[in-house]
């Protein structure tokens, strides 16, 4: 009966602390929180619609901005200044700039390039040309790039 006595105390010992490890392992339930977007580098403008994994710089320079306008609006097109040739570039619209238009032009790392080494060079990329849908175009719109501001007839 002894015998009896120890194996039951023996075996609620196991079931206890059998349980208990399973309550001890059991996950936290996870909660998923948002970080703050930073604003980019360039007087404080949020940088718009980044690409996975690619957050969005201004470019350091620009240069042949060409306006050129269109059936349905203009068109902006040049070159920008990058840090490397994985980059690339394009235009992004600053928003809550009514009149005149400002945009920025972004630098982002292209993504066919993302697991390969680039030695940081600078170089002349041409930027992807941005159609903009205007019932009336404006005279004139302003490029932003880390260098300053250009001023670009709509021509």
């Amino acid at each position: 009966m002894q015998r009896g006595v120890g194996a039951l105390a023996g075996l609620i010992g196991c079931l206890a602390a059998a349980s208990g490890a399973s309550a001890q392992t059991t996950p936290a339930p996870m909660v998923m929180t948002m970080a703050p977007m930073a604003p980019a580098s360039g007087g404080g403008r949020v940088n718009p619609m980044p690409h996975p994994g690619a957050p969005l710089a201004l470019a350091l320079d620009a240069r042949a901005l060409r306006g050129t306008r269109t059936a349905s609006g203009y068109r902006l097109s040049g070159q920008a200044l990058v840090k490397d040739a994985c980059t690339a570039a394009r235009f992004a619209q600053v928003l809550g700039n009514i009149f005149p238009p400002l945009f920025d032009l972004m630098q982002f790392r292209r993504l066919g390039t993302m697991g390969m080494f680039c030695i940081r060079r600078l170089t002349w990329v041409t930027a992807q040309p941005l159609n903009v849908s205007s019932a009336a175009p404006p005279r004139y719109v302003t490029v932003g790039t880390q260098k300053g501001t250009t001023r670009v007839p709509i021509r």
